[in-house]
């Protein structure tokens, strides 16, 4: 009897033991910084339409998959307001339906098919790349306007534009540093 007791201890104690070899301990550390305020976003940006002119679909089907041309393009600005000092950077995060092919590229209701809109930073002409953070902007104390270009591109290599509406709803999201 004494036996069993021992054995049954001697079990209990090694799957004690490697129940505690398990067990590892380790640290999170959080940081961040804390302002008196940031920029907003001005009144007139909050909503931002912008319209294309008439576009044959050969215009389109004339540029690369995943390239837009000047002629292709349009102007729009996000004005910041507000700015404090201490705050020198302003970053865009922009939010909506991209196309499976092109993943720069946002398609949303639109009835014109394998046509998608890229939107580029106006000074550098480059591409943002949708849903994440980037386009580093400098700012200044006070208020900013920030240039960007929105323009059409073709979204498939195989199929030719149709013509139809553009309607492509996107979102946008600011960041300061």
């Amino acid at each position: 009897m004494n036996m069993k007791k021992l054995s049954a201890a001697v079990v209990v104690m090694l799957g004690l033991g490697v129940s505690a070899a398990q067990a590892d301990d380790g640290s999170l550390n959080f940081s961040g910084v804390v302002t008196s305020s940031s920029c907003s976003v001005a009144a007139n940006s909050t909503v931002i339409p912008v319209t294309f002119d008439s576009f044959a679909a050969a215009s389109i089907d004339s540029v690369a998959v995943g390239s837009t041309n000047a002629s292709l393009q349009k102007p729009f600005s996000i004005t910041l307001a507000g700015c404090p000092e201490g705050v020198s950077v302003a970053k865009i995060k922009l939010d909506g339906t991209t196309s499976g092919l092109v993943p720069n590229a946002f398609v949303g209701n639109s009835t014109a098919r394998y046509v998608g809109i890229m939107i580029s930073d106006a000074d550098t002409g480059a591409v943002i790349r949708p849903k994440a953070f980037g386009n580093d902007k400098a700012i200044v104390a006070g208020e900013n306007t920030l240039n960007y270009l929105v323009g059409l591109t073709k979204t498939s290599a195989e199929s030719a534009a149709v013509e139809g509406t553009i309607d492509v709803p996107v979102t946008f999201t600011m960041s300061y540093e």
